[in-house]
């Protein structure tokens, strides 16, 4: 047990040293967001054929970033084959495919090209403000008081535009979607373990999805989405190239008229007589680009976004290489407390230290940034008593929220089941839970000091007492004493699950330079896009990310049609 110990203490040392040495890099030369923002500002000029190439080593310190000259074009003499469509897609995800479907629908002849073998799905749902699920549950919203919220919680970096285009589409979006999933046996319900508090406040408008064709082959819930719109992409005669990554945006006299993919065979040219819509995710697979655009997507303890090896920005470069411009940086990250154990509750939270830090009553991306700013490591402990499963049901209708609440359909009521089995799991397994008699023995479990852990948790349970958090403000009714054994500790921390942030686009997805003005046949949807957000990521309509690649794939479509 003591070698066990030790091992994970000198690899817990070995990250913190690696994560203070990139906090100082990047503190140090003070260049990264300096250069980023000027490549916004200023589009570099580019030939009529634009290319991508392979990374170069990034140069913080001297201003520069491998990936701000566009590359030399790839010669007509390496092209193996030339593929005519009317669009092409860059990118098989969930808002690729989505926006494939759309084209298709909307009298296009499409092409889709993918990095990776396949395509691909993550996450477990969709947020939208509306939807045919949420009439059938009584569920109505209200419109101006949300994008009010939305507005707030991105600092006024997002573009309003946007945010009213999502609001006033998205519900048709997913009604499109529904109606496809519906005949596959997908059966859905209304997350109705939403953050319900006076501010920071979530709706019930998260839809989540079960027992369809990804369900059967044994893949997560994410992947219903997108393999939905793939099966009905294919019904449409869309043409998928496989293991194929974009390299270079095509232009002739100041259009995007396609784009150049690297094969296994060699390299191909797919012109497309519409436009390109890119759909090539994130830069979270990147960390040269995560240090010029979003440091703070390299302080989380763990990244969860999959599949590895495809989100490294690509279409981000090729946009900007074709003339377009990306939104203001630092780009927003999307942060969950989920790293380590996904069970957090509002009790009391304690710092390496044994200190308090915040008030816990609070949402998953204050949790997952106040965790990553606490000195020695950056995560935290949630203590709680014996008396959970009888508190938490007092807390989960004014709170809740993701890791507080469970997954459970609106209108069902929360139990201890669960959870309890997982708190027990993460015990046995030594890592993430820990239970005590004492306090001061679960203080030495989980390494915090005695004296000051001890010292803490009296006087939180002082504040229950007086009924009054003088500390940190957290509201009455959700405090509750930590005085019965057995005592227990979960481990959690901020986890990066996407950076949400882009090329800058207009109302109908399409790319735009840094005047403002239209690239003109050039497309981007997910989180290749921006503008959406700023400063954070808000859920107040949980999920929106995916109600985004849902919402912009499918005005994507309609538009690159009507143009």
């Amino acid at each position: 047990m003591s070698n066990e110990k030790n091992k994970n203490e000198e690899l817990e040392s070995e990250q913190q040293e690696s994560r203070l040495s990139r906090r100082n890099f990047i503190k140090g030369t003070g260049a990264g967001i300096v250069a980023a923002g000027a490549l916004a500002a200023c589009s570099p000029q580019v030939a009529d054929e634009v290319a991508a190439t392979e990374e170069a080593p990034l140069s913080i310190a001297n201003g520069s970033l491998s990936w701000e000259t566009a590359p030399d074009p790839i010669s007509d003499d390496d092209i193996v084959e030339t593929i005519e469509t009317d669009v092409v897609v860059v990118g098989a995800g969930f808002a690729g495919t989505t926006a494939a479907l759309s084209s298709a629908e909307n009298g296009a002849k499409v092409v889709v090209i993918e990095k990776a073998s396949t395509w691909s799905g993550r996450g477990g749902g969709i947020g939208v403000f509306e939807s045919k699920m949420m009439r059938d549950a009584g569920i109505e919203l209200d419109k101006a008081e949300i994008a009010r919220e939305w507005i707030e919680m991105c600092g006024n970096r997002a573009k309003e535009s946007l945010i009213w285009t999502f609001l006033n589409n998205s519900g048709e979006a997913m009604d499109w979607w529904l109606d496809k999933a519906e005949p596959t046996g997908v059966t859905g319900i209304i997350w109705g373990g939403n953050y319900k508090g006076p501010t920071y406040t979530e709706y019930p408008c998260y839809h989540m999805f079960f027992g369809g064709p990804a369900a059967a082959a044994g893949k997560n819930p994410g992947a219903e989405l997108a393999n939905l719109m793939y099966d009905e992409s294919l019904k449409e005669d869309v043409t998928y190239y496989f293991n194929t990554p974009g390299e270079q945006l095509i232009k002739e006299d100041g259009r995007v008229v396609g784009v150049i993919g690297k094969s296994e065979d060699g390299y191909k040219k797919f012109v497309a007589s519409k436009g390109v819509i890119l759909a090539t995710g994130d830069i979270g697979g990147n960390e040269e680009m995560c240090e010029a655009y979003a440091p703070l997507a390299l302080e989380a303890n763990q990244s969860d976004y999959t599949p590895i090896g495809v989100n490294t920005g690509d279409g981000h470069k090729m946009g900007l290489w074709a003339g377009g411009a990306i939104q203001d940086t630092p780009f927003p990250t999307m942060l969950h407390p989920q790293a380590f154990s996904w069970i957090q509750y509002c009790f009391l939270f304690v710092n390496q230290r044994g200190q308090r830090f915040m008030n816990e009553d609070s949402w998953v991306q204050a949790k997952s940034l106040q965790t990553l700013n606490q000195p020695d490591n950056p995560w935290a402990y949630s203590i709680f008593d014996a008396n959970w499963p009888e508190y938490v049901p007092q807390t989960v209708g004014i709170g809740g929220g993701m890791f507080w609440d469970s997954f459970r359909a609106y209108g069902t009521e929360w139990t201890p089941d669960g959870d309890r089995a997982t708190i027990e799991g993460y015990i046995e397994d030594g890592d993430w839970g820990w239970k005590a008699d004492t306090l001061e023995e679960l203080a030495e479990k989980i390494g915090v000091p005695a004296d000051e852990f001890v010292a803490t948790v009296e006087r939180y349970n002082a504040l229950v007492e007086e009924g009054q958090d003088t500390d940190y403000g957290k509201r009455a009714e959700l405090l509750f004493p930590i005085d019965e054994p057995p005592y227990y500790a979960l481990k959690f921390g901020g986890a990066l699950l996407t950076v949400v942030g882009g090329l800058d686009i207009d109302t109908q997805m399409r790319v735009l330079d840094a005047d403002q003005n239209v690239v003109p046949g050039l497309y981007a949807v997910g989180n290749v896009s921006g503008s959406l957000y700023g400063q954070d990521y808000p859920i107040q309509v949980p999920g929106n990310s995916h109600g985004r690649c849902l919402t912009w794939g499918y005005l994507a479509g309609k538009a690159i049609n009507e143009a």
